[in-house]
C-alpha cells in the first residue's frame, strides 16, 4: 500500500512556476528522500502534501483517499509534520510542546497523565528528558529541531513528513537523529517522507538496512525513484550541481558508504 501518492501535481507561485507534473508514491514502511539544489520547489512540494498550500493541477492521495476528503483531525492521524523553521511566541515547557502532537487526542497541556507520560518516553527515546522542565524559547536551535521532532513522534501518526530535518544539528545530533528515523522505520513500521541537501543522510538510512528511496528534484521536475547507492554511482551529482563525485566503501566503519564529491579540476 502507498501512504503517499503524488500523481501530475502542479505548483506556481503567481506566475513563477515552482515545478510542474510531478508524479511518485511513498510506500508505507519506506524512507524516501527528497535531494535537489535550493530553490528547486522541495519544500513547496512538502506543504502542497500536507495540504498547507493548493497546487494548480493534479491530486494527492494519503493512505489511498484523496487529500481534499480530510478534516484535520483524521489527517493528523496520517500525516506529522516537522518544519524546517518554527517561531517560538510563547515560553510553554518543553514537555507541553511536546505533548501538543496529541492534541487531537484531547487536551492542550502536558497536565493530563497520559500525555505527559507519552512525551516524556518520547524525550527519553530522544535523549532529550533533561530538557523536559526548559522553557522552549531558550532551547538552542538544533534543541529545538530534536523537540519538534518529539513532537511529531508524539502525534503518532502513520507518517512523518521532515523538511530539512538536520538543518540545525551538530554532527552527534545528527546521527541521532537518523538512527531513530531508521529505527521507527524498521521496528515500528512507520513511513518517512524527507527532504535533504545531504545524500550522505540517505546513504546512511540505507546502509542501516531500512527500506530507503531517493529521487533528484531539479528544475520543477522530479527523477524516478530509486536506492540511494544505485542514483549515487550515477553521475547525477554532476547533473544536479555541477559536480564530480565517487561513492567510497569504508571498511572500518561497518563498511558503511559515503559520497565525495569536488569540483572538476581540483585534486583531492
Amino acid at each position: 500500500m502507498n501512504a503517499v501518492e503524488v500523481q501530475d501535481l502542479s505548483f506556481s507561485y503567481g506566475h513563477r512556476p515552482v515545478f510542474s507534473h510531478v508524479s511518485f508514491q511513498v510506500k508505507s514502511g519506506e524512507i524516501f528522500c527528497l535531494v535537489g539544489p535550493n530553490g528547486c520547489g522541495k519544500s513547496t512540494l512538502l506543504r502542497c502534501i500536507l495540504g498547507h498550500l493548493q497546487p494548480q493541477a493534479g491530486e494527492i492521495r494519503i493512505g489511498g483517499k484523496l487529500l481534499a476528503e480530510y478534516r484535520a483531525p483524521t489527517l493528523a492521524d496520517q500525516l506529522a509534520y516537522v518544519p524546517q523553521s518554527h517561531t517560538r511566541a510563547f515560553p510553554f515547557r518543553t514537555v507541553d510542546v511536546v505533548a501538543m502532537g496529541q492534541i487531537r487526542k484531547g487536551g492542550l497541556f502536558a497536565g493530563q497523565t497520559g500525555q505527559t507520560r507519552r512525551a516524556m518516553a518520547v524525550l527519553e527515546q530522544l535523549h532529550l528528558a533533561h530538557l523536559a522542565e526548559t522553557e522552549y524559547t531558550s532551547l538552542s536551535g538544533g534543541e529545538l529541531q530534536m523537540v519538534l521532532l518529539a513532537r511529531a513522534l508524539c502525534q503518532d501518526s502513520e507518517t512523518l513528513v521532515l523538511d530539512e530535518p538536520a538543518a540545525h544539528l551538530d554532527l552527534g545530533r545528527t546521527h541521532d537523529l537518523l538512527s531513530v528515523l531508521q529505527k521507527i522505520a524498521r521496528e515500528q513500521g512507520k513511513t518517512i517522507l524527507l527532504s535533504t541537501h545531504d545524500c550522505n543522510h540517505a546513504l546512511q538510512l540505507e546502509d542501516s538496512g531500512a527500506t530507503v528511496r531517493m529521487a533528484l528534484m531539479e528544475q520543477g521536475q522530479l527523477s524516478p525513484g530509486d536506492t540511494p547507492l544505485a542514483l549515487l554511482r550515477s553521475d547525477c551529482m554532476k547533473q544536479l550541481y555541477g559536480m564530480e563525485s565517487r561513492v567510497v566503501t569504508v571498511p572500518d566503519a561497518g563498511g558503511r558508504h559515503f559520497l565525495a564529491t569536488w569540483r572538476e579540476g581540483e585534486r583531492i
